[in-house]
């Protein structure tokens, strides 16, 4: 099988992992507004959108990975669902976080292990199975930056609208609590908030080193 039907199948499976991870979450939830205003199904929502629209044209344009944008855009998606997969495997998974308390059973764990595990590794390999390597610029981890910064603004403006989130684990008023001021003051907040900023750039600059090096050694195959 060629790559690029591989790459097909590949993402055909992601995108089942994806919508099946989104879908179980909103169908077994009390709220919809409050499920759909965590950052883990907002990063595998703008995920999915990706994967669908890159799948449409990867079927019609065969060089669509020569330009930098698909490059940029690609390594954001990565980031920001690799953020999921990692803060809940670090952080939020051994407290018991869990984004809704009304299920149980099967279809509880289902919803949760696609979602913060299943479809993160998934979208990370994607880009090690089928990316041209040595393609990402040094300021794109900056870029990248720009949609958790914007879940801030986010979470702020919907908990200041009387948005409530179910807080296991968490807050009820902020989803995480650090992002909850009320609990751990503004400074708290503010530290939490500048430490992950250099979290994910972190994560972001060793992904650009990885794929300077293995473009280089590509390059002299």
């Amino acid at each position: 099988m060629d790559k690029r039907r591989l790459s097909f199948f590949y993402r055909m499976l992601l995108i089942t992992s994806l919508s099946t991870g989104i879908v179980l979450n909103v169908v077994e939830t009390s709220s919809v507004s409050a499920i759909l205003s965590y950052y883990t199904l907002q990063s595998n929502i703008i995920c999915l959108v990706f994967f669908v629209f890159i799948l449409m044209v990867s079927a019609v344009k065969d060089d669509y990975q020569e330009s930098d944008v698909y490059h940029l855009v690609k390594g954001c998606v990565t980031i920001i669902i690799a953020i999921t997969g990692l803060v809940y495997a670090i952080a939020l998974g051994p407290i018991g976080f869990d984004m809704q308390i009304d299920t149980g059973g099967f279809e509880k764990f289902m919803s949760n292990f696609l979602v913060h595990v299943v479809s993160p590794i998934l979208v990370i390999l994607d880009y090690f199975f089928f990316d041209k390597k040595g393609k990402f610029k040094l300021y794109y981890p900056l870029i990248w930056l720009i949609i958790p910064l914007n879940y801030l603004i986010y979470v702020y403006t919907y908990s200041s609208n009387g948005g409530e989130f179910f807080g296991v684990g968490g807050s009820t008023k902020f989803a995480y609590i650090f992002l909850d001021y009320t609990q751990i003051g503004y400074k708290g907040v503010a530290g939490a908030i500048i430490l992950m900023g250099i979290f994910i750039l972190l994560i972001s600059y060793g992904l650009v080193l990885v794929d300077r090096v293995v473009g280089r050694r590509q390059g002299r195959l």
